[in-house]
């Protein structure tokens, strides 16, 4: 009976490890910049002017985008960051259990991990870096 076998590369693991964190971190950027379109005061687009409703309907609409709920740039990137975190943490146990079964590839990570130390703690729960 012939087994099926996968080869696993500790570098892919690694670098799927690193990619996920750097995901993350752009992710929070783009949440800090809706957070500061939403909160943003004076567009100058005339919301002051009453005269002008629709200037302040357009500003409206875009301070809900950026950061209103439902739909918003805020809530999606949370939401991708969640599937980004859920994704880290399955390599994760994965890796454990790699590292657990074959000493040989236990070795090989640990070299990885050693030029490669850029690994962020697993505590992330909400996708928040």
């Amino acid at each position: 009976m012939q087994r099926d076998t996968v080869a696993v590369d500790p570098a892919e693991f690694a670098g799927f490890d690193r990619g996920c964190g750097e995901f993350l971190r752009v992710i929070e950027e783009i949440r800090v910049l809706a957070r500061r379109i939403a909160e943003q005061e004076h567009w100058g687009l005339g919301e002051d002017d009453p005269r002008l409703v629709s200037a302040a309907a357009l500003v409206a609409g875009l301070r809900t985008k950026a950061g209103g709920g439902g739909n918003s740039v805020d809530t999606v990137m949370a939401a991708h960051a969640v599937v980004v975190t859920d994704l880290r943490r399955t390599l994760r146990r994965a890796l454990e259990q790699f590292t657990l079964v074959d000493e040989e590839w236990a070795g090989q990570q640990r070299a990885v991990d050693s030029v490669v130390p850029q690994r962020v703690p697993a505590g992330d729960r909400d996708g928040r870096v």
